[in-house]
């Protein structure tokens, strides 16, 4: 019990660095000042909305990424964070079980 217990908060733990370190990868947005109020980032499932409207890009789409918080206020949109963190840490227990299944399958071989 003690085990499975470690295992799912290490999952969870994971998880989380992975969904926080997807915040950083680029997204594409339009250029219009709307666009740029409500920059949406973070994957699975988008999370933080950033107002980049102090910019203003040169070409109709701009790839632009998780800018300074001091200059750009963001939002954090909590339980799309969570059901991202979720379904990154289903798809790390699948992926565990699946090593776990093939190592055992070698081992009775």
């Amino acid at each position: 019990m003690r085990k499975k217990l470690i295992l799912g908060i290490s999952l969870l733990l994971a998880a989380s660095g992975i969904v926080l370190a997807m915040l950083f990868l680029p997204v594409t947005v339009g250029t219009g000042t709307e666009e740029l109020r409500a920059v949406r980032l973070g994957r699975p499932f988008w999370f933080v909305v950033q107002d980049q409207s102090c910019y203003s890009p040169p070409e109709d789409v701009w790839a632009t990424r998780f800018l300074s918080p001091w200059e750009c206020p963001f939002a954090v949109v909590w339980w799309h964070f969570a059901a991202a963190v979720a379904a990154v840490a289903g798809g790390l227990a699948c992926l565990l079980a699946a090593v776990a299944f093939l190592v055992r399958r070698a081992r009775y071989h």
